[in-house]
């Protein structure tokens, strides 16, 4: 099983105007962001194309979060990826 399932951000910066996303590792630092976007939907297109993720609506604490995501929809290749071991991998690729 993984260590951790990366935990993506969208997010809008007032300052710029443009929509983001940042990808990180739970307790740790983003490890990769993207600020550039003119809008939520062009986010998706770059940080989850095949809507692999389960999305929700951030805290409001932190009126720049939009949406979070901290797994992947059950049978994706990301959640089999995060959810399995090798062994289980593997005998799945057989079949």
């Amino acid at each position: 099983m993984s260590e951790g399932i990366p935990e993506t951000t969208i997010f809008y910066d007032p300052a710029t105007g443009y929509y983001g996303f940042s990808s990180r590792f739970p307790g740790r630092h983003p490890h990769h962001m993207i600020d550039t976007f003119r809008s939520v939907e062009d986010v998706f297109g770059w940080c989850d194309p095949f809507r692999e993720r389960v999305w929700e609506e951030a805290s409001d604490a932190d009126e720049t979060k939009l949406m979070i995501s901290r797994d992947f929809k059950e049978g994706t290749v990301g959640w089999r990826m995060a959810h399995l071991t090798l062994a289980e991998l593997g005998a799945a690729m057989a079949r």
